[in-house]
């Protein structure tokens, strides 16, 4: 599409037009008076936003949850305990609910738990179960309990028909309770 050069001439007389020098004219006056006024606005704005930012951020625990795993790093020897204790602490109270979607909740929650904890003693595998398989009834006393109680979590993530008993969730939770022990990851 091109232009005609009437239609280029019309708009460049308008452009140039008085009145539209005029406005352009009060338009810059009125800007650079308010200079000052419109500093402390956007500076207002700025300071609001970021301060609720910060504000949400602590809320939802969000910076708390990075501070823990900067410390984590530094201090690698309390990092594992201390989040594992915060976890488990999570888990029992999905226990406690005691209505099955939470004693599941609490079988996965617990399996996960174990696996990071096996991640970080530096026990190599994908899975959890690649884990297990590298480890030695030496190296952990109840390790056919460890895969049970994993079988378990397996059955539970992947067959949805599957029923889960408030006894063998215990059984399980006792089972990934007692290898946190062992591995010296809770009190």
């Amino acid at each position: 599409m091109t232009i005609s050069p009437a239609l280029l001439a019309q708009i460049n007389n308008t452009i140039n037009s008085p009145i539209v020098r005029q406005i352009e004219q009060k338009s810059i006056s009125l800007y650079s008076s308010n200079l000052g006024a419109l500093k402390a606005i956007a500076i207002l704005l700025t300071t609001f936003f970021v301060g609720a930012t910060i504000y949400f951020a602590l809320k939802i625990g969000w910076i708390a949850l990075r501070v823990d795993r900067v410390r984590d790093v530094i201090f690698k020897s309390e990092l594992s305990k201390r989040r594992s204790i915060k976890a488990w602490n999570k888990i029992k109270l999905y226990h406690f609910a005691g209505d099955d979607n939470s004693l599941k909740i609490a079988v996965i929650e617990a399996d996960k738990l174990l696996s990071e904890a096996l991640r970080l003693a530096g026990f190599r595998g994908e899975t959890l179960g690649d884990r297990l398989q590298n480890i030695t009834g030496a190296q952990l006393p109840n390790i056919q309990e460890i895969w049970e109680a994993h079988k378990l979590r397996n059955r539970l993530v992947h067959e949805s028909d599957f029923k889960l008993s408030r006894d063998t969730a215990e059984k399980a939770l006792a089972v990934y309770e007692q290898t946190l022990r062992d591995l010296e990851l809770l009190d």
